[in-house]
């Protein structure tokens, strides 16, 4: 199979694009438009989607999840099956640090190599 076009293909090509740039019809007011995203320089800091404060004594269940070291999801299906206490905030759930290094001293295994 040839990769290579011809010149008639190439007009072809550009006429199509022309033909679908022509049929759009402009913005208006009621239409949102989607956001255009931009790619970041490498020169720009990376921001995390939540920092988890390491002074606060109640965390949420995400910065929970990064502490102890598993999924979102484990960490509430641990909660949901009884094995790790959090407090209900609403909707929301919080967890206490003495709680979690309790959870992790009572799961900890003896490796025999």
């Amino acid at each position: 199979m040839s990769t290579e076009f011809s010149i008639d293909s190439t007009k072809m090509i550009s006429n199509v694009f022309a033909f679908h740039s022509a049929q759009t019809k402009p913005a208006t007011l009621s239409v949102v438009q989607p956001s255009r995203r931009t790619i970041p320089d490498d020169s720009a800091p990376v921001q995390p989607k939540q920092t988890c404060d390491d002074y606060s004594r109640l965390l949420s269940t995400a910065c929970a999840a990064r502490y102890l070291g598993v999924s979102v999801w484990t960490v509430r299906r641990l909660v949901y099956a009884g094995e790790l206490p959090a407090q209900r905030r609403g909707r929301r759930m919080r967890f206490d640090k003495k709680d979690l290094d309790r959870w992790i001293e009572g799961n900890k295994e003896i490796v025999k190599l």
